[in-house]
């Protein structure tokens, strides 16, 4: 008599969330907050039931949605670090507030008027326009001296390529460095 073989008719990974931890995406180098599960694959064979092949702890990007096996090693250092729902947004509101323009000031983007990606053409070409409508000597606003201020201070710091980086930083602003050039229609 010949036995039937057992064949997995399936293998599916079951998470079980168990909180947040704030780090940093090794793929998309956003900080924040990632979600900490404990992942079971289990198989389902052919009459009997399903069985638990492999334990494992998984950190998921809340940015890129990259997951990241947890090495046996790091697990209780992950684990004394996980957070709530409640106290993983109360960590992220306090950091925010600590930035610069999250207390109602404004930055030195919306000072200027750009995009944070804004080019440093784009910049000048700004405080150009914006400096002779506050110019001092040209503009009747009150507040003409003060925000002219402003702007220089702002353009001061943009335009200086270290001082505009740690200013990103300080934002949570981060900068992918440049790419290989890429092809041009008329380089082919």
């Amino acid at each position: 008599m010949v036995l039937p073989l057992l064949y997995g008719l399936g293998a599916r990974d079951f998470l079980e969330p168990r909180g947040y931890v704030l780090m940093t995406c090794q793929k998309c180098r956003n900080s924040g907050p990632f979600a900490v599960f404990d992942a079971k694959r289990k198989v389902t064979l052919y009459s009997i039931p399903t069985v638990s092949v492999r334990d494992q702890m998984v950190l998921e990007c809340r940015s890129c949605t990259q997951r990241f096996a947890v090495p046996p090693e790091m697990r209780q250092e992950i684990l004394d670090r996980v957070m709530s729902e409640p106290e993983i947004a109360a960590r992220i509101q306090s950091n925010a507030l600590a930035r610069p323009g999250s207390d109602g000031q404004p930055t030195y983007y919306q000072r200027l008027q750009v995009d944070p990606a804004a080019d440093p053409e784009v910049i000048e070409a700004a405080f150009r326009r914006l400096a002779l409508k506050y110019h001092p000597d040209t503009s009747r606003d009150p507040e003409a001296s003060t925000r002219m201020r402003e702007i220089l201070e702002a353009r001061e710091c943009l335009i200086d390529p270290e001082r505009r980086l740690s200013y990103d930083r300080s934002l949570g602003i981060v900068r992918r460095p440049p790419g290989p050039p890429g092809f041009r229609a008329d380089d082919i």
